[in-house]
């Protein structure tokens, strides 16, 4: 029986894509597995092409105190991917008539302090809001206040300081551009956001895992990946961050927005997402190329949006790399302690990457792009490690000897580390007035010391030593180091004021 044109092309696509899988799996297992062996990946990674998973693996932990493994099942919190979600649900209302989105803000919420801010301007992060420091003096006040979205107008109204620019003047991110937006889809749809997103995105798109951190019914689910992080740059070992007081901001006291971040998913409801959007379950096709179209400023430039990663633009709710050599490329990434997500879409290939972990790796941006190079036959630009955490690894567990033969050991592999000035001045202060060892002292003079025989041209690292010196009671020395780094850089003011000091005593 002769086959028609069509069922032989579709034949040879569906031929041409398991070859491609088939040769594409090994290439990012051995890269993911890789990842993993540097301790550069812990969570879950999904890799799709035309709807169809080609590479899904877990690596590591979802509870490190109980050696849970994490599973296909993990779920993991979303922090600033959630955005898409937001936009979508304000294009949805768009798209029923419900709203303009060069709207005024002030059309909905009168009472709001920016008049020429509109719609528009919060979807594209250029409205000039400012981010979360608008809560500081709140949270000083009242340190056991959970916030919520409704205090964001409050929060304004005593904030009473002018925008960070002008609306539509230039790219300024702000997590209450899109917690204002969450509130005018509540307010639009006369109900709750979070309702308003699982009955219009959720439900639609098969999302049965997904669900918003501040859901009571999901507070003990055991699916939920635990969320760690380094407290310092001296620490050896991982903690839970709920345990770390400097993220207590983030874990507790901002746990209650929604709009900005707040909801929590597996990789696999991502990939349901993924295909509503293709399958237009959820806007429009026009509404989804507006999204993925870079915003213009007001002198007609598009709105850039480089963070580290490849130039890029932001459309509505979206980044958009500017370098379309393989295709049009939109993404979204969100960080929070102990907690990073990245959802990444070739939308001319329907290719898609999908990574999550709760060790706050922050290389998981750049391998997410290394994912699709792979993808694509393209060379992987390797996000290399800084080699300061393992040697204080090994300084904490077998002595300063031990921690410089490994040092010397990693300086060789220069695929994967680097050695940094900075990370090593870091650590040598932080051991000096943060750490808790009988030998700290010691530990960050070594530190401090090898750091300028490592970098002997920068004045800085006789600077550090010098204050380090100084605070060991090594005084002679401390103005021998001083009078180095100020005859390195004659501007060194604060070097000049503690040399000054020690001279007097």
């Amino acid at each position: 029986m002769r086959r028609k044109p069509f069922l032989n092309v579709l034949l040879l696509l569906l031929l041409s894509i398991i070859a491609n899988a088939q040769t594409t799996q090994p290439r990012l297992d051995s890269f993911f597995s890789s990842l993993y062996a540097y301790k550069e990946i812990n969570g879950n990674v999904l890799v799709a092409e035309n709807g169809q998973t080609i590479y899904e693996k877990s690596f590591g932990y979802a509870d490190f105190a109980n050696k849970t493994a994490h599973s296909e099942h993990s779920q993991f919190i979303l922090a600033s991917v959630s955005k898409v979600f937001t936009s979508a649900a304000v294009l949805q209302l768009r798209d029923k008539g419900i709203l303009k989105l060069d709207d005024p803000v002030t059309k909905y919420f009168p009472g709001f302090p920016y008049p020429d801010i509109t719609i528009r301007h919060l979807l594209s992060h250029t409205s000039g809001l400012p981010d979360y420091q608008l809560y500081e003096d709140l949270i000083t006040k009242n340190p056991q206040k959970i916030f919520s979205n409704q205090d964001l107008f409050p929060a304004l109204k005593i904030w009473k300081q002018p925008l960070t620019n002008k609306p539509g003047e230039k790219w300024n991110y702000s997590n209450n551009n899109f917690i204002l937006l969450a509130l005018l889809v509540e307010k639009l749809s006369r109900m709750p956001f979070e309702k308003y997103i699982q009955k219009n995105i959720f439900k639609v798109s098969g999302m049965n895992d997904t669900y918003f951190l501040n859901d009571p019914v999901h507070t003990a689910d055991k699916r939920k990946a635990t969320g760690y992080d380094y407290p310092l740059f001296i620490s050896a070992e991982l903690k839970e961050v709920d345990s770390i007081r400097k993220y207590r901001w983030i874990v507790y006291n901002a746990s209650g927005f929604t709009g900005q971040g707040g909801i929590v998913t597996t990789a696999r409801d991502m990939l349901q997402f993924d295909k509503a959007l293709y399958a237009g379950k959820i806007l429009k096709p026009s509404s989804l190329q507006e999204a993925f179209t870079p915003a213009k400023l007001n002198n007609g430039e598009n709105a850039d949006a480089d963070i580290g990663i490849g130039k890029a633009s932001y459309g509505l709710g979206w980044f958009i790399f500017s370098d379309s050599t393989n295709g049009k490329i939109v993404w979204h990434g969100g960080g929070r302690p102990g907690s990073v997500s990245f959802f990444l879409r070739n939308i001319t290939k329907k290719q898609t990457v999908i990574l999550f972990d709760n060790a706050f790796n922050k290389s998981l941006y750049a391998n997410a792009v290394n994912a699709l190079a792979i993808l694509n036959n393209n060379p992987v630009q390797f996000h290399k490690k800084s080699l300061v955490r393992e040697y204080n690894s090994t300084l904490a567990e077998k002595g300063v000897d031990a921690a410089f033969c490994r040092m010397q050991e990693l300086q060789v592999d220069s695929i994967h580390y680097f050695l940094s000035e900075d990370d090593m001045n870091e650590l040598g202060l932080q051991l000096l007035y943060a750490g808790k060892s009988p030998a700290h002292n010691e530990w960050a003079l070594e530190v401090l010391k090898l750091n300028i025989l490592l970098f002997p041209k920068s004045f800085n690292t006789y600077d550090s030593y010098g204050e380090a010196l100084s605070n060991t009671n090594h005084k002679q020395e401390a103005i021998f180091m001083y009078k180095k780094s100020i005859e390195l850089n004659p501007a060194n003011e604060q070097g000049k004021k503690a040399l000054s000091e020690l001279m007097k005593k």
